[in-house]
């Protein structure tokens, strides 16, 4: 699969950026996109659903009585389609093998290491405990963040999150720079939204809401429970932040709703399970690094591995080179940073069709019903409202 990375997340920040005065990175995503209001624009607002894929938000607009937030456009995700990935290039402006937050679990060979990049630890061990190894959140990307260059072009950036991300290692690495708030749910989020735009401090707003990932997870991306999160968020713009505006704030800033990824359903007898003592594993050098649904495989010897692996999983999954998928593009456009190189391995095993991966670092692991990381169009297809 190709990647289109300029109509992607990563043009969608470099757009933001260029609009603030920043000479972009990478090519924005065509103007068209957002309308002639968005240049002019005093602020720009974005808002981020964790893990609406882009037929899932469809859906949630044409089964609801909105009155603000119409149909969406169509962009992509980055690659592998997975938060701490994107929200990396949201912070950056630079693509995955450039910033090099290739995946849930990494290899981190400087660490010696396979880590949970979330909790940024050591698998299995308690959040941040990789900064007790040494892992300075401030200076662990060898790319900035895009705020501190916003603030030198007089634009105030802030950041609205949930109230137990706040201090975490890996909100650290994403927000050098910008303002912080924390919030405890999602009215707490909306109304913190408007009151900083009612106060005129901030140009650039960036909102996260994480639930709607946790719903796909636990019931399924076409559950009802993943679908009512969704449509509670737009609700809850529209009725706590989009009516209660002052109209001059409104006609002075662009709203922008997109997500990181989506989900696809993934059926637990569609699930392989990748344990230590498996024959598989005995041709590795470590335990796989990466997603549910993309693995980065550390070998001597590939023809060996991609032997053993056709055993167990026969045509269901594609084992393809990691330098081949760099050459590609499929990471990105750019200089690929050299940890990047060593992040994703030799091989990297993409599963097709509704086929996942669980492998057993801990054995504490839970069945997930909607999963994310690979290359379907239900996990790279995301929306873009411009409001």
């Amino acid at each position: 699969m190709k990647i289109d990375y300029e109509k992607s997340l990563l043009g969608l920040i470099n757009s933001i950026v260029a609009k603030f005065g920043l000479l972009p990175f990478h090519k924005p995503l065509p103007g068209s996109y957002f309308g002639e209001k968005f240049q002019n624009s005093k602020r720009v607002v974005l808002i981020l659903i964790d893990a609406l894929g882009y037929d899932q938000a469809k859906k949630v607009v044409t089964n609801s009585n909105l009155k603000y937030i119409k149909m969406p456009q169509k962009i992509s995700s980055v690659f592998p389609s997975t938060t701490v990935n994107a929200l990396t290039t949201l912070s950056t402006a630079r693509s995955p093998i450039e910033h090099g937050m290739l995946g849930y679990i990494l290899y981190l060979k400087e660490f010696g290491t396979l880590a949970n990049m979330i909790e940024f630890s050591p698998i299995g061990m308690a959040r941040d405990s990789l900064i007790s190894r040494g892992a300075n959140p401030s200076s662990f990307l060898s790319v900035p963040s895009i705020y501190e260059p916003l603030r030198n072009y007089g634009v105030n950036p802030l950041i609205i999150i949930p109230s137990s991300f706040k201090e975490s290692g890996l909100s650290k690495l994403h927000n050098r720079g910008s303002a912080v708030q924390g919030y405890l749910d999602l009215v707490d989020m909306m109304i913190k939204l408007r009151k900083n735009l009612e106060s005129e401090k901030f140009s650039y707003i960036y909102a996260y809401w994480p639930m709607v990932d946790a719903m796909g997870h636990t019931y399924g991306p076409n559950s009802e429970e993943y679908f009512e999160e969704a449509k509670e968020v737009f609700e809850l713009f529209e009725t706590l932040v989009y009516e209660r505006l002052p109209s001059d704030i409104k006609d002075e800033t662009t709203f922008l709703i997109t997500a990181d990824h989506g989900q696809i359903h993934t059926p637990w007898q569609h699930e392989y399970k990748i344990n230590p003592e498996d024959e598989f594993v005995s041709t590795l050098q470590i335990l796989p690094a990466g997603e549910p649904r993309v693995m980065y495989l550390y070998t001597k010897d590939p023809s060996k591995t991609i032997e053993e692996g056709e055993k167990i999983f026969g045509s269901n999954v594609e084992f393809v080179s990691s330098s081949k998928m760099i050459e590609e593009g499929l990471f990105g456009p750019g200089n690929a940073d050299p940890r990047s190189i060593l992040r994703i391995g030799d091989l990297v095993a993409i599963p097709r069709d509704d086929y996942s991966f669980s492998v057993k670092y801990t054995g504490n692991e839970h069945q997930m019903k909607g999963k994310h990381g690979g290359l379907s169009n239900q996990e790279m297809d995301i929306p873009l409202f411009v409001i």
